[in-house]
């Protein structure tokens, strides 16, 4: 009896995802003034939106010095059904060219927001408007020319599983914590 509300959440998740085909944002910085730089938050990016247009979904693709406060805000206002941004983050916020983008900001602007970055997992909370999967609560890495995180959910997206928000994690659990000795945990929480 457990499993009918389960399977329930994620078929709805599955059909916002697709009924707003045309409000997924995919966001990816590699160069920072103030952080050291990563090598593959851009491309992760890139790869994600190209995988979404694949599937017939209109993607909005921010990268580098587009990713400003005012341009994320932008993007975010138009209330998209998908985020993900692969770039530096702090406990409770993503760093964008400008500043800092508080993860508040992004509460209930989305389905489900992916992040691969540095320690918004720890912010995260059991209940709230708004779902968000990050790659760790702490440090996340970079593997075989991706983020860690993303590498696993390109591959899991490419399978054809979806988006089960319950699966996938347990997928990047097992994979991420087999690769870095338990190090990077992605968490499922909300804000």
């Amino acid at each position: 009896m457990l499993r009918i509300p389960k399977v329930l959440v994620a078929c709805f998740f599955l059909f916002a995802v697709c009924a707003q085909a045309d409000t997924i944002l995919c966001v990816g910085i590699n160069d920072y003034a103030n952080y050291p730089d990563l090598k593959h938050a851009e491309n992760d990016a890139e790869e994600m939106g190209k995988l979404f247009r694949s599937r017939g979904h209109d993607v909005t693709v921010l990268t580098g010095e587009e990713v400003t406060t005012r341009n994320l805000q932008d993007a975010l206002g138009k209330s998209p059904a998908f985020v993900y941004f692969a770039g530096h983050g702090k406990k409770d916020r993503l760093v964008v060219q400008d500043g800092h983008l508080p993860l508040a900001e992004m509460g209930g602007k989305g389905a489900m927001i992916l992040l691969d970055c540095c320690y918004v997992g720890r912010s995260l909370k059991t209940s709230g408007s708004t779902k968000i999967l990050a790659a760790a609560e702490y440090e996340a890495f970079e593997s075989d020319g991706h983020g860690l995180f993303t590498k696993y959910l390109l591959n899991w997206l490419k399978d054809g599983k979806g988006l089960n928000e319950q699966a996938l994690t347990t997928y990047l659990e097992k994979n991420i914590a087999e690769e870095t000795g338990g190090w990077q945990k992605p968490v499922l929480g909300y804000i």
